[in-house]
């Protein structure tokens, strides 16, 4: 999916760069240091509470009072969506190019997304990547439900261009942490199961930035909310109860 957000012009890859490089180092640190020494019930259920907690943020961004402190967000959103799910408006050959980084820099990055500038200083990132992907590595997830946050909230960037970003640094992320559990702690795998899910996310992979085009972003936030509940409430009643309400988790 991260090439796909490439080629549409969805994806900030000096973010997504700078989030997969600290995810990098909690990747290999992160199990190295706690493989074995805690509960997994424990790390389940605090997962839950997190994810919870990530979707009282998103729904926030959707009210009035929160879409009023992303003003450069709310405006480049608003753009695309004139440009491709209203068509009340006609995209310049610039804002067709999606995402255009204007100067790269050691304290601040700059780029611009359909007429908006935006910036980040990309020690934030190292440091939300360190964090997040840390989070990941005891779980065994990949950390999409706290990076789409940390880039909406922290960042200030609209949805249309988190999915991609987020995408690249989950794809780094997963593949130390893979690489940790299967060669460094020789972790053992269900290869079955992982190939029925690879079906999944090929196909997934590929619908979802065409999809996600299509729906505006408040819609976007809030279908993201009702997922997120829907994780947080398997993972807490798993972690803490033993078992999850909803099967198959």
């Amino acid at each position: 999916s991260s090439f796909t957000y490439w080629r549409m012009g969805r994806l900030v890859f000096p973010l997504g760069l700078c989030l997969a490089i600290g995810g990098i180092l909690a990747g290999y640190l992160v199990p190295l240091l706690t493989v074995g020494k805690l509960e997994v019930s424990l790390y389940i259920g605090f997962f839950g509470i997190i994810v919870f907690a990530v979707a009282f943020v998103l729904f926030y961004e959707t009210t009035e009072a929160g879409m009023a402190k992303r003003q450069a967000a709310k405006a480049a959103a608003k753009a695309f969506e004139e440009a491709h799910i209203k068509k009340t408006a006609e995209a310049s050959a610039e804002h067709l190019r999606g995402v255009k980084v204007q100067k790269w820099g050691l304290t601040r990055i700059h780029f611009t997304f359909y007429g908006q500038e935006f910036s980040f200083n990309p020690l934030w990132p190292l440091l939300g990547g360190f964090v997040i992907n840390g989070i990941s590595a005891l779980i065994g997830v990949g950390g999409g439900f706290l990076y789409v946050p940390f880039l909406t909230s922290v960042a200030g960037l609209p949805m249309f261009i988190v999915a991609g970003t987020s995408a690249l640094a989950v794809l780094v992320g997963m593949i130390v942490n893979i690489f940790n559990m299967m060669v460094v702690r020789q972790v053992p795998v269900d290869f079955i199961i992982i190939t029925t899910e690879l079906i999944g996310i090929a196909i997934g992979s590929v619908l979802g930035p065409i999809t996600s085009k299509k729906i505006p972003e408040v819609w976007l936030k809030r279908l993201f909310v009702v997922l997120a509940i829907y994780v947080g409430i398997g993972y807490l009643t798993k972690g803490f109860m033993g078992k999850s309400v909803f099967p198959g988790m």
